[in-house]
């Protein structure tokens, strides 16, 4: 099977996103975690026809100091959905976590945002 560029692209920036984060695989309590390197200025997203599925298998962890929880979710990997464990991800001050989510497109394809770090006041004006 034959990937585009773009989904070459993507596939390299999550393998390398995945391999920053410290996780602890038991998610009882953090371990000592990088910082999240800068985001790449273009942001490759992968557009799927197919809608992810619903649901979540796991319980979100007790509260840890310094950390948020980003919940698990499906990620579109190797033309398949694919579980990705929640994990825990340094907190930024002054900016809040935007959880994963998929999105449905007005031309139909299903996106995946989230993931990232957003201004508290950028996160109130999207809520309008």
């Amino acid at each position: 099977m034959q990937f585009s560029s773009g989904k070459k692209v993507l596939l390299a920036v999550l393998m390398a996103a995945a391999a920053t984060v410290a996780v602890d695989a038991n998610a009882k309590k953090p371990v000592a975690a990088r910082p999240a390197a800068a985001a790449p200025a273009a942001a490759v997203a992968v557009a799927v026809d197919v809608a992810p599925p619903s649901g979540t298998w796991e319980s979100k962890p007790p509260a840890a100091e310094g950390y948020v929880w980003s919940t698990g979710y499906y990620e579109w990997k190797d033309a398949h959905y694919s579980w990705k464990q929640g994990e825990w991800v340094l907190i930024k001050p002054g900016l809040e976590y935007r959880q994963h989510k998929w999105a449905q497109r007005a031309d139909g394809k299903w996106v995946l945002t989230g993931g990232d770090w957003v201004a508290a006041n950028e996160k109130l004006a999207s809520k309008k």
